[in-house]
């Protein structure tokens, strides 16, 4: 009796939905998981919801799709969020008759100030979110169960900027000083921050008014502001979340930041050389990059008990779209970098001495390959001088080669590494990178980026960069980047603006 109660509380059908750069839930309102098979209940098919609601409450809610399976299926639920070790940080369950396209929440889930303002290292680990769902047939006994997995990738639109106001002192009330932060991704807006002086009952206080312009689409912003010392710490800060309507320039105005008062009274750390330091951080609307299901398992009821805790061993690059999953052989090959004992030669870039093994470098790269065969001076030497790398970007380039990751890119490393793979012929790690690249252009670095992929004859990159300009012509050239760029490459930027005085011309026919 005990075993039949046993195997009647474990899930005939469990799917956990991993969700990457999770902080973006917080501009976002709605993000679907990707549509799921059951088998074992009749090839129905059912997707996940994770909705915000206006009062701030997150919902998970559970929808089955249109399928050819029967008008309506009793089905028993439980929808949870997972914390790093697999066990359930907030649980919700329930039974519900479902026919095509109904959908159930479990209310009030938990509110998005918790999750992002107390719990966020718990609940967001690595920048993740787990979604589980375990379902059971009512009434039904089911001896093979399935089991999915699914991953989806947010797209974010974070700018963060120091803005130093001078002569701060001086300001008049009611004078205002701008500050601009451009998009970075197609169809979020410019944001103008303004800095005013405004007087309420005989006081002097700072406002900060931010409006937004070249918007396409409506968007959901979060904002923080923050007042830094002459040391950088945080002295001050506000922040807010509100709803961009493209229609409209104003989104939101922190009034009465700050007392001018205090702050002249604090001037010696807080307006060292009369600058007002002001830290904005703004996180704006976010979308899916790609969202696929990534396997179904299909197990015996024993199996199924390690499913809740199992730590998945796979890893995705923080911008490429390949899984890597671990094997024995894999887990041995990996456990080679980084064994200076072992290793038969070593990579120098600048002061940095790296250690590796020419078979492994010889496997991965035909450079390193025709280096080995070829070249009698590698094989005696045990030095590999690389003097156009430097430290960091020889150690990401061994990263690569011996796992088949890349780590925390940044807009410097991220070039500087696309370089790396161009020179070793290591086309899906360029590739990773120029997808990063496109995904983080700007106005202040798409020259630099035009710059790299015509240099390294990047067409799918020189592509992006094309079509960012494009659609943000007026303010790129405008730019005091894009003029300088112009005098010193000027047959690149007359290529440039004629391609896109041509689309133009072609989009008006």
């Amino acid at each position: 009796m005990e075993a039949s109660n046993e195997c009647q509380r474990k899930a005939h059908f469990t799917f956990i939905w991993t969700i990457e750069n999770a902080n973006a839930l917080l501009v976002c309102m709605t993000v679907e998981s990707p549509t799921f098979i059951m088998q074992s209940m009749e090839n129905t098919k059912w997707k996940l919801k994770n909705n915000i609601f206006v009062n701030g409450t997150i919902h998970l809610a559970i929808e089955r799709q249109e399928d050819n399976g029967p008008d309506s299926i009793e089905i028993e639920f439980e929808l949870s969020v997972l914390a790093a070790d697999g066990s359930p940080l907030r649980m919700g369950k329930s039974k519900k008759e479902f026919k095509c396209t109904t959908q159930y929440y479990i209310s009030s889930f938990q509110r998005r100030d918790e999750i992002f303002f107390y719990k966020i290292a718990e609940t967001f680990p690595n920048d993740t979110l787990t979604v589980r769902c375990r379902m059971w047939r009512a009434e039904a006994e089911i001896s093979k169960v399935d089991a999915c997995f699914a991953r989806t990738r947010l797209s974010v639109d974070r700018r963060c900027s120091i803005w130093a106001v001078r002569e701060f002192s001086r300001l008049q009330p009611e004078k205002k000083r701008s500050h601009r932060l451009y998009p970075t991704l197609d169809g979020s807006p410019q944001l103008i921050l303004s800095l005013f002086l405004k007087e309420r009952n005989g006081k002097n206080y700072v406002n900060i008014q931010i409006d937004q312009n070249y918007a396409t689409r409506d968007n959901y912003i979060y904002s923080k502001i923050s007042l830094l010392d002459s040391d950088g710490k945080v002295v001050h800060s506000v922040e807010g979340q509100e709803y961009i309507d493209s229609n409209f320039v104003e989104v939101l105005t922190f009034e009465e930041f700050f007392e001018k008062d205090e702050l002249m009274d604090g001037k010696t750390s807080l307006l060292p050389n009369d600058v007002l330091s002001l830290r904005c951080e703004f996180i704006i609307n976010a979308e899916p990059v790609w969202s696929k299901i990534e396997n179904y398992r299909y197990l015996n009821l024993e199996d199924l008990e390690s499913l809740t805790t199992e730590k998945s061993e796979m890893h995705l690059s923080e911008q490429g779209e390949s899984i890597i999953v671990c094997c024995p052989f894999k887990k041995a090959f990996v456990r080679l970098y980084g064994e200076e004992g072992l290793s038969d030669i070593n990579l120098q870039g600048g002061a940095t001495s790296l250690p590796a093994h020419k078979t492994v470098l010889n496997a991965r790269s035909p450079v390193f390959k025709n280096m080995f065969t070829q070249d009698k001076r590698e094989n005696i030497s045990k030095i590999i001088d690389i003097p156009d790398m430097d430290g960091d970007t020889i150690r990401r380039l061994l990263l690569y080669i011996y796992k088949d990751t890349v780590q925390d890119l940044q807009w410097k490393s991220a070039r500087d590494l696309f370089r790396a793979a161009d020179k070793y012929q290591l086309l899906d790690l360029k590739k990773k990178c120029s997808l990063f690249l496109k995904s983080n252009l700007s106005v202040s670095n798409v020259c630099h980026v035009l710059i790299l992929a015509d240099m390294h004859k990047d067409g799918n990159l020189r592509k992006g960069v094309e079509d960012f300009i494009s659609k943000h012509d007026n303010i790129v050239f405008d730019s005091n980047e894009w003029k300088k760029f112009k005098e010193e490459n000027f047959r690149l930027a007359l290529e440039i603006m004629e391609r896109i005085i041509l689309s133009i011309n072609q989009s008006n026919y």
